[in-house]
């Protein structure tokens, strides 16, 4: 009975460290090491689910007041704002830092600095741009679909960056996001197909395939430009991701293939 109460309590702390983690949304105190964190990043799709639920029902409310635009412009902010940016800064920072430096120490360094470069601040208002423009077209039952697919999907790119890199340094999120287990590996690969087939059915490859190619992409500029990955580059990773799966779901929408 105390190792099953133990595995309870273990399991709803690493959910708990995972929603921290990845969102702004108030989960009471934790304490987070190294082992939680682990863990935990096998719980990132699903919260993925919950980021992607708060888009939804802001575009249903949003699109319903002031039309689908404001709809998706409303619908992607939310999804900023419940998630305090962090994916986003991500993808600025690995931006400027990846291509803006001239060596692998100097990258990292501009990976650090605060401020948004050229090349950041490209990168991200690309991404916002595309992620609003793909929901315009779309009714609620569509947007539920890009956005799903998307913020789960789009989750599961930190657990194999982790996985397939190691630390460009010795401190920072890249070192603390390890290898999940078998167990959090199952966890993990079950939600993003349970979102991938809820989403298109039986297209659901086609958008894995998608979405696979940008964590590709992103490894080996990693590997080639820092030698591995940091927190930076797995915010980055989420992000590209996300696009990618979005796109090839709001494509198979808007074609009526599902």
């Amino acid at each position: 009975m105390a190792t099953a109460r133990t595995a309870v309590s273990s399991t709803r702390d690493r959910l708990r460290i995972a929603v921290a983690l990845l969102t702004r949304l108030p989960v009471g105190r934790i304490r987070r090491n190294e082992a939680d964190l682990t863990g935990a990043s096998a719980w990132f799709p699903l919260v993925g689910a919950v980021v992607a639920g708060v888009g939804v029902a802001v575009w249903a409310v949003t699109a319903a007041l002031f039309g689908p635009l404001a709809g998706a412009a409303a619908s992607v902010l939310a999804t900023v704002a419940v998630t305090g940016a962090v994916h986003e800064d991500g993808l600025a920072d690995t931006a400027d830092g990846l291509w803006g430096g001239a060596t692998r120490e100097r990258r990292l360094e501009i990976m650090r600095d605060s401020r948004l470069g050229t090349y950041g601040m490209i990168a991200l208002v690309a991404d916002l741009l595309l992620r609003t423009a793909l929901l315009v077209p779309l009714d609620l039952a569509g947007v539920a679909r890009v956005v799903v697919a998307g913020h789960v999907i789009g989750r599961a790119a930190p657990i194999v960056l982790a996985a397939w890199l190691p630390p460009a340094r010795q401190d920072g999120l890249g070192v603390r996001a390890g290898v999940i287990g078998r167990g959090g590996a199952t966890l993990a690969a079950t939600s993003v197909l349970a979102a991938a087939f809820a989403t298109v059915g039986f297209w659901a490859p086609l958008v894995l395939a998608a979405a696979a190619v940008p964590v590709a992409a992103l490894r080996r500029a990693a590997h080639r430009r820092i030698g591995g990955v940091t927190g930076d580059v797995l915010g980055a990773g989420v992000q590209m991701t996300h696009l990618a799966a979005a796109a090839t779901v709001a494509g198979l929408v808007q074609a009526g293939l599902a």
